[in-house]
């Protein structure tokens, strides 16, 4: 008997562990959460409220995609690049700067 509640307690830590783990994980990557957009701290608030809209650009410096409503813009060499924050914006120009 006592073997018993030994395993039973063991398989409730257990699947109090794994539910731990599912919703923090799931938290993590949620979509409309801070840590799942890097960029979603710097969005303007409208743009949060309304989500990701319209057309989607890949950021070059990431390889999120991003609404092209809602992105961060630079014209560059005839282009209209789009970045899904002002950190990968700055990295960018920073590095075309360089070469």
């Amino acid at each position: 008997m006592g073997e018993f509640l030994g395993y039973l307690v063991d398989v409730i830590f257990l699947l109090a562990t794994v539910r731990m783990l599912y919703g923090a994980l799931k938290h993590l990557f949620a979509p409309g959460t801070a840590a799942a957009g890097r960029g979603s701290a710097s969005r303007p608030a409208a743009a949060q409220a309304q989500g990701a809209q319209g057309e989607m650009a890949r950021d070059p410096v990431c390889g999120m995609f991003v609404s092209t409503e809602v992105s961060h813009r630079l014209k560059w060499r005839g282009r209209t690049l789009h970045f899904c924050s002002d950190e990968c914006l700055e990295k960018y120009q920073n590095q075309s700067r360089a070469s």
